[in-house]
């Protein structure tokens, strides 16, 4: 017998099934962690972003009527939550923000990632990745934490591949900038694209991080 998808769990959970709410909160608590972990504050806000966003996709769910993936339902959710708490926290009101400029680490320069390497180089990377404007980061992190590839990765932010693609070689770009200005080298050298892949994977590595199903198309 094959397991429920997605939106037959939810509709269950909508209804007061037993059970249906933890599996399907089990089944994508690892990638909303994985999305909120390196954008906000240490401590307990990254469970508590987590939280939010599976009861924001309960509440929510009269309104839908499942022409999407869950998943992308579900990072819809996430990035609500997200901003709001980016407002809440600092201060900051709707129409000031701009989330394809804004990034983590002008809000709270001395905030730390949740995420914590060994190694030196590895931090560097997780945290030149906060100095990036937020949709950058999105990007990057969609690539480099949970393992998608670019056409999983439109799907799931309901965006065009070129546009993506364009949107993760800027990133990239900019990410190697903020390294090399990170580990102060002299001359200034970027990593290649190679290091950025090999920092990922010891991130991977050390966090158990191992790639999540492959993306669903829409129903």
């Amino acid at each position: 017998m094959s397991e429920p998808g997605d939106w037959e769990l939810a509709r269950a959970w909508r209804d007061k099934e037993a059970g249906a709410g933890d599996v399907l909160v089990s089944r994508h608590y690892r990638e909303m962690s994985r999305f909120f972990c390196n954008k906000v504050a240490g401590g307990d806000d990254p469970a508590d972003l987590v939280h939010q966003t599976f009861l924001g996709a309960l509440e929510s769910l009269p309104q839908f009527r499942g022409e999407t993936s869950f998943r992308r339902y579900l990072y819809a959710v996430a990035h609500n939550v997200l901003h709001a708490y980016i407002r809440k926290r600092y201060k900051r009101q709707r129409e000031l923000l701009d989330f394809t400029e804004l990034c983590v680490d002008d809000l709270a320069p001395a905030s730390p990632s949740s995420i914590v390497m060994a190694r030196r180089q590895a931090q560097v990377f997780v945290d030149a990745l906060r100095q990036l404007p937020l949709h950058d980061q999105v990007v990057l992190e969609l690539r480099y934490f949970s393992g998608l590839t670019s056409r999983e990765s439109a799907l799931l932010l309901d965006i065009a591949e070129p546009t993506l693609r364009s949107q993760l070689a800027r990133g990239k770009d900019r990410l190697r900038a903020a390294i090399a200005a990170r580990l102060a080298a002299s001359p200034p050298a970027a990593p290649t694209v190679a290091d950025l892949d090999a920092w990922a994977a010891e991130v991977r590595a050390q966090h158990g991080w191992t790639s999540d199903a492959p993306l669903e198309d829409d129903p």
